[in-house]
């Protein structure tokens, strides 16, 4: 389903992602774990063709982000960590101009949107402008926006960042039920978070894969994060 080989990224003379090669099998939810500063936003952005990678290829479906952009990124949504939301919009307006955007075809943008309101549970607030909704309200919409299309393969770069613990286990719920249909891969800095619903987990430090197991394995994984978390600390790293 998602292919990464070798990738590598500098910013200037700062090497952020150290040569990762990676394979996600359809159907599965995986997690990227690390610290903040590891790596993991600068692979996702890659993976969606957001930014360039100075190395490396990365294909979905098949088709390699950069050499056929269009069609490899009909095959992603993507829920950045800040969502890109229009807070004047509603948010029925505000999807239905991502289905716009994404081609979704006319005749279907109505039903779509109301499938979207219903799983993720945002038909209060539909005629409601975004600037007045709560952050978990927001983030519930900007999954929607990654979801709408019904893109095979689903990203979530700190999903539940910022929210209550309420809202942390409504969204794992959510993520849950998103794997049943879509490849999902998300990202966290929390352990707890991403073996709770993933059954991949990838762990990255300093721009590298320095682990990957399935949970089943999580005494091997805490083990190595924990360590990888003890040298961030000691090298002054940002976590």
């Amino acid at each position: 389903m998602v292919e990464v080989t070798n990738l590598t990224k500098y910013y200037g003379t700062r090497l952020a992602v150290d040569n990762i090669s990676f394979k996600v099998e359809k159907g599965m939810i995986y997690g990227f774990l690390g610290p903040n500063g590891a790596g993991k936003t600068t692979v996702m952005n890659i993976m969606t063709g957001y930014i360039g990678a100075s190395s490396g290829h990365v294909t979905v479906n098949g088709y390699d982000i950069l050499e056929e952009p269009e069609k490899a990124k009909r095959c992603i949504g993507y829920l950045p960590e800040h969502p890109p939301l229009y807070l004047d919009m509603t948010v029925y307006e505000y999807l239905k101009f991502a289905a716009e955007l994404k081609r979704v075809p006319k005749g279907e943008i109505g039903a779509q949107i109301e499938g979207l309101l219903d799983m993720i549970k945002i038909s209060d607030v539909s005629k409601r402008p975004i600037k007045f909704l709560s952050k978990g309200y927001r983030q519930r919409v900007g999954l929607a926006q990654a979801i709408i299309g019904y893109p095979e393969v689903i990203i979530l770069d700190e999903p539940t960042a910022g929210l209550d613990p309420k809202q942390i286990i409504e969204f794992r719920t959510l993520i849950k039920s998103l794997g049943e249909s879509h490849t999902v891969i998300l990202s966290s800095h929390i352990l707890s978070e991403i073996s709770a619903v993933c059954g991949h987990i990838l762990i990255l430090s300093k721009g590298k894969m320095v682990a990957s197991d399935a949970p089943e394995n999580l005494g091997d994984l805490e083990e190595a994060f924990l360590e990888l978390t003890k040298n961030e600390v000691a090298d002054g790293g940002d976590l």
